[in-house]
């Protein structure tokens, strides 16, 4: 498998764990000086406890209103699309219904992520392009 196929297994493996509630195998995908930043910019969990802690209360919130995923790899990224009538807002952060997740993998553990409302900031962020389909 590619480096970029390895980081796509990961996210999907996250985004199983997140499903199913079960923190401890999100826990494993995760480094442990991981940071994520998120939407407003200075919402930031600076290590595992604390990305932990925030994911906890979103996995009450659960998918049902989850409409699409969208899965683009890097070069040691992974943007993660995902579309939500519940994704309205952030904090005082206004969102389109949407939110995109920039996943930044080192030997197969997220050591950052950084969130966007905007598709095209995320992909830049990621040094990656948006798959062109036929």
């Amino acid at each position: 498998m590619s480096v970029q196929q390895d980081n796509l297994a990961v996210i999907v493996a996250w985004l199983d764990a997140m499903r199913r509630g079960d923190l401890l195998a999100v826990t494993e995908l995760l480094a442990p000086n991981v940071v994520w930043r998120g939407v407003p910019a200075h919402d930031v969990c600076r290590d595992r406890r604390e990305v932990l802690a925030m994911l906890a209360g979103r996995t009450e919130e659960g998918f049902e209103s989850t409409e699409a995923l969208e899965l683009v790899t890097g070069e040691g990224t992974v943007v993660l699309g995902i579309r939500s009538p519940a994704l309205q807002e952030v904090g005082d952060e206004l969102l389109p219904g949407q939110l995109f997740n920039v996943f930044t993998l080192t030997e197969g553990h997220v050591v950052a992520v950084q969130d966007f409302a905007a598709r095209d900031e995320a992909l830049r962020a990621a040094d990656a392009r948006a798959p062109q389909w036929v």
